[in-house]
């Protein structure tokens, strides 16, 4: 129970960081998405540089698909979470990539072939009615922001599982290198083909601070998924959309809308939906 006592901690200060990230991303809208993701992860990857070189870490050959889907669907999520910050209020673009939870147990089932518990079923079913209220059932759901979210959202399910079995075989920091090194890679093209000239410092030193607090946020997420459970982890990162509003509301002036207090209440009691069950997901 200890274990799962410091991952419930690594997923606070995971939560902290990815707000502290999404407010700097906020405010450097100036510079392109693309410039922004590689940038991200550039920074990230001169940190594990050392750790790179030192341990020669290596991939365990048989794991080599997990890294790889993990990386890529960790790359995607990241253009889909920056896309839709630069157009929505920061609370309700961070409460929709934070359903990320609500796909896990979906994730599982079809991935892992697993049984969910009845708990889990009715903490997503509890979730997506938050979901629906946050797209307000009077706004067309086919808004590119909105769609991008959850797009997002989902491939961040999928890399959080992936995140999870590969905890079992991989320390943490070989986890997180592979994973900033193919994202630095294949993220150089797109930030190639869409780049900007940035002529104010200010925006150069906003990027570095993305890439810090981007490495803060997922080295505490990965240490988070090797002490607990993924499902149990997607809960806590509802923390998320307090910091958010918070956040939202302080620097930028944003008032949530009812809509999205009640949709935020619904996903965050999903999530403690999810925490408070104790069975563990069965093969199927």
């Amino acid at each position: 129970m200890q274990k799962e006592h410091l991952g419930f901690l690594y997923g606070i200060l995971a939560a902290l960081s990815s707000t502290i990230s999404a407010l700097l991303i906020k405010w450097t809208q100036e510079v392109p998405n693309t410039t922004m993701v590689f940038a991200r992860f550039f920074i990230a990857l001169l940190f594990f540089l050392p750790y790179l070189i030192r341990h020669r870490a290596e991939i365990h050959f048989f794991q080599a698909p997990k890294h790889l889907i993990r990386g890529l669907a960790g790359l995607g999520s990241m253009y889909c979470f920056f896309y839709s910050i630069e157009h929505l209020p920061l609370v309700t673009a961070i409460t929709i990539s934070n359903t990320f939870a609500l796909f896990i147990p979906v994730v599982i089932f079809f991935w892992l072939r697993m049984r969910i518990p009845n708990m889990r079923v009715w903490a997503v079913v509890v979730g997506f009615l938050g979901v629906v209220l946050i797209l307000r059932p009077e706004k067309a759901i086919s808004e590119w922001a909105d769609l991008t979210g959850l797009l997002g959202a989902v491939l961040s399910a999928i890399a959080l599982v992936g995140i999870r079995q590969l905890s079992k075989v991989e320390p943490a920091e070989t986890i997180m290198a592979h994973y900033f090194l193919l994202s630095t890679v294949v993220s150089f093209v797109p930030m190639l083909v869409s780049w900007e000239p940035i002529a104010r410092p200010m925006l150069w030193f906003n990027l570095v601070l993305i890439g810090i607090f981007s490495v803060a946020y997922q080295y505490c997420l990965t240490k988070s998924l090797t002490h607990a459970p993924s499902s149990k982890v997607g809960a806590i990162s509802y923390l998320n959309v307090i910091f958010s509003g918070l956040v939202g509301w302080w620097f930028f002036a944003e008032v949530p809308t009812w809509w999205v207090l009640a949709g935020s209440a619904l996903i965050i009691a999903g999530g403690l939906i999810a925490v408070l069950s104790k069975e563990e997901a069965k093969p199927r």
